[in-house]
């Protein structure tokens, strides 16, 4: 008993938030002015995630949910990049039209008949960011940029060295933006479009 007592005692009641390890104590803590390198997602650091375009958006889905993200870059057969794909495309009305454009409802097609290659924004079609741009750019410039851009995700490219190829190098995710800038807190709507974070900041 006086072994399972001192066990006992070791034991805390939680007080306060619990956070994962390196996780910020203050959701507000970055300003629009500060760079914006800071809120990009740089993948020479962190995971790229990648689905294949045969793959059927309901399968992308659960990659996504069990990732932990709402945005996937696309392969072909060879692993090739070929586009992108993000949560709110799946969900939204995107495999909707696609199926319309077949003459297929809802009732006749299946949603989950539909691919990531039917839906998915082509690389041909991305408007992306040069990486050297933005070691130049404030958070509120992205901010600006995605809006007046209308667009949720920026992919961030660098020149391949020995060829005139470039590589995805990061990403900048429209939510991630907001949380930095205390608009909105995580598992919360945003409080704010990005247009009015503009207007924040001018």
């Amino acid at each position: 008993m006086h072994r399972r007592a001192l066990l006992e005692s070791l034991l805390e009641s939680l007080k306060g938030r619990l956070l994962m390890p390196g996780s910020r104590t203050d959701y507000a803590y970055l300003s629009p002015t500060d760079p914006a390198v800071q809120a990009m997602t740089d993948f020479r650091n962190g995971l790229m995630i990648t689905t294949p375009a045969s793959t059927s958006i309901e399968l992308a889905l659960q990659q996504m949910k069990l990732s932990g993200v709402r945005f996937a870059f696309v392969v072909d057969e060879r692993g090739a990049l070929v586009g992108s794909v993000t949560s709110y495309d799946i969900q939204g009305e995107k495999p909707i039209r696609y199926m319309q454009s077949l003459d297929r409802s809802l009732t006749t097609g299946a949603w989950r008949d539909v691919t990531v290659e039917d839906i998915m924004e082509p690389v041909a079609e991305w408007q992306v960011l040069d990486h050297l741009a933005v070691a130049r750019l404030t958070i509120g410039d992205v901010a600006s940029l995605m809006s007046d851009a209308d667009r949720r995700y920026l992919v961030v490219v660098e020149p391949m060295k020995d060829s005139e190829a470039q590589q995805v190098r990061g990403l900048f995710s429209g939510a991630r933006v907001q949380m930095l800038l205390g608009t909105s807190a995580p598992g919360v709507a945003p409080a704010h479009t990005f247009a009015e974070i503009e207007r924040e900041i001018i």
